[in-house]
């Protein structure tokens, strides 16, 4: 168990049993008045927590994956950009024009450039271009998030003077 800094990471959906093992083996990494030891004992269990929690989450990912047909439309009527009201069939329409990822089909058809900047709809846009081309969703990318979207640090947040709200 001497990976304790590579097991505390964020980003993705992984529950909220883990988000909670998570959330407290990074308080404990936060505290200072503690030795790396006691820390590392502190942790133990709820890194071995973490570890089994990650091992089995492809497996339920797999088995609870909605079906190609809930996820890539195949009618070319249907709306997968609400914002831009882009449909599947102009995104398979682009893609055959040699649109190659969901960041240059903004400049075809304006998919993923509306109020919620590709988060609803960005991964049906590269499921169906994937689709369409025949490849993994991987080698197509996701649409960048756009400002005013970035990355906050704990330091950040901790430094934020609270104003009574």
């Amino acid at each position: 168990m001497k990976s304790f800094d590579v097991i505390v990471v964020g980003g993705g959906i992984q529950g909220a049993v883990l988000a909670k093992h998570q959330g407290r083996l990074a308080a404990l990494a936060s505290l200072k008045v503690i030795s790396e030891g006691e820390r590392n004992t502190l942790c133990t269990g709820r890194l071995r927590a973490v570890i089994n929690d990650r091992m089995f989450r492809p497996f339920l990912d797999t088995l609870f994956r909605p079906l190609d047909r809930f996820r890539i439309p195949a009618d070319p009527d249907v709306v997968v950009c609400r914002c831009e009201e882009v449909t599947a069939g102009q995104v398979r329409a682009c893609v055959r024009l040699g649109c190659q990822g969901p960041n240059q089909l903004k400049s075809f058809c304006r998919a993923d450039m509306g109020p919620c900047r590709g988060r609803l709809c960005g991964l049906t846009v590269s499921e169906i271009m994937a689709a369409e081309r025949s490849t993994a969703v991987g080698r197509i990318g996701h649409c960048r998030l756009r400002p005013p979207v970035k990355p906050v640090t704990l330091g950040d947040l901790a430094a934020l003077e609270m104003d009574g709200r």
